[in-house]
């Protein structure tokens, strides 16, 4: 099994902050939540841009990141 790639880590870090997301919102902290909701859109996009460029350099083989 070789090293993750760019895309996995940035899958990695989506589904960490979605889980801080719940946590935070549970508590009832509103800037924090807020704050994590921005890291997980910035990190959504990212994933999003990556997978166009992996799908370009492999003819559309791997399957849409998930948000």
């Amino acid at each position: 099994m070789g090293l993750p790639s760019k895309l996995d880590n940035l899958r990695f870090a989506q589904a960490m902050l979605r889980e801080l997301r719940q946590v935070t919102h549970a508590d009832g902290e509103r800037l924090l939540t807020y704050l994590i909701d921005m890291a997980y859109l910035e990190v959504s996009d990212r994933a999003r841009a990556s997978w166009a460029a992996q799908c370009d350099e492999n003819s559309g083989t791997i399957s849409p990141p998930s948000d």
